[in-house]
């Protein structure tokens, strides 16, 4: 958004995405659960930029990158196959299991269709094992037992709170929903997984947990980990990775720590920051490195010590527990509160906000437009 409104007339952003739409992977959960509106939740770019000339979204995956390039694995009209850079953020995430995030899904028709999937997996099955409790599995737990009541659900969890980043009250409100539900939890304890992965087969089987825990269940759903893709960038400046996370070293600017390319910026979930990895979060941290840019651009010589340093952002969340009830943590004025349920009903909304993505990519959430 910055760089529509900032950036100097001189440059351009082209942003490289292997996704043909948007994906607003927030609703995710509930999309697995409950049919009929997963075309609201992708989005296309088509409309972001208002020429050419101010920017352009081109579907392609990044392959490589050199100090003045980066690489595509296919030819672009207008580019080819390598894309020249003055200045690059490098924003590639990380992998998350499906189906909180569906990586692998190019076009809108495959990614609906793997939504499509998962629903038909969750209505056919009758004992269900999400491992992990997280924010994905915390919501998909309690939209399954909402909306098919006649399931059981299982949540294992490997720590003894969910969402430590944030109050202890969120955790707290949240086991208290868990148990209204009757999502059954599991807590200090993981579930192994076999070699290969389960079959996917819908036999009723016995999963074991590392405390020896057996749990029946004919349908399972990893709702856990996160893999930063941080390889490209590693064979270009291997002194930018931790080789404890892989995550990507950054500046206070959030520039990448390697001196030799003070044009290179980090951020979302491949930067190795101290904020908790959320959207929001990952939104600030682009605005920062959009901010400097443009002050580079503007100013060549410009110091780095002139530059915006990037502060934390505190944690803040919300989380959507079926379609009445809620737990988040919000700032307000200078205050970090928890608030749940009646609190939060002005939030709550049933494709969980998505028609504002559409609003963030230019363009406006209808049934004509929901297809495109």
């Amino acid at each position: 958004m910055i760089a529509k409104k900032s950036l100097p007339s001189t440059h351009r952003v082209i942003i490289i995405e292997k996704h043909s739409h948007f994906h607003y992977m927030f609703a995710f959960p509930r999309a697995c659960v409950i049919s009929g509106w997963e075309n609201e939740l992708f989005v296309p770019y088509t409309k972001f930029f208002e020429s050419p000339e101010q920017g352009q979204v081109i579907q392609a995956v990044a392959t490589g990158i050199s100090k003045t390039h980066v690489e595509l694995d296919r030819a672009i009209e207008g580019f080819g196959t390598n894309i020249e850079y003055d200045y690059l953020i490098y924003a590639t995430g990380a992998r998350h299991p499906e189906p909180g995030n569906l990586n692998d899904h190019d076009t809108k028709k495959g990614a609906i269709q793997r939504i499509k999937d998962m629903q038909a997996k969750i209505q056919k099955a009758t004992k269900i094992l999400l491992i992990g409790g997280g924010a994905v599995g915390l919501e998909l737990a309690v939209e399954i037992r909402e909306h098919y009541p006649e399931k059981e659900v299982t949540l294992v969890h490997s720590r003894d709170r969910y969402m430590p980043s944030y109050k202890l009250k969120m955790h707290e409100k949240t086991v208290e929903i868990l148990d209204q539900f009757g999502v059954t939890r599991i807590m200090s304890d993981r579930a192994i997984i076999p070699e290969g992965g389960f079959k996917d087969d819908f036999q009723m089987i016995k999963v074991v947990t590392k405390n020896g825990k057996e749990i029946e269940c004919d349908l399972q759903i990893l709702c856990t980990g996160m893999t930063p893709q941080s390889d490209m960038l590693g064979k270009l400046s291997p002194s930018s990775i931790n080789l404890a996370n892989k995550l990507i070293k950054t500046k206070p600017t959030l520039q990448i720590i390697d001196d030799e390319f003070p044009n290179i910026y980090t951020a979302g979930d491949v930067a190795d920051l101290e904020d908790v990895k959320t959207g929001g979060a990952a939104w600030r941290q682009g605005e920062v490195c959009m901010r400097n840019i443009c002050k580079m651009i503007e100013t060549p010589k410009v110091q780095t010590k002139d530059l915006i340093v990037h502060k934390p952002m505190a944690p803040q969340i919300m989380l959507y527990y079926g379609l009445a009830k809620g737990v988040a943590q919000l700032k307000i004025f200078v205050l970090f509160v928890t608030a749940w349920d009646f609190l939060l009903k002005r939030f709550f909304s049933y494709n969980i906000h998505a028609t504002r993505s559409w609003s963030w990519l230019g363009t406006t959430l209808s049934p004509e437009t929901a297809d495109d």
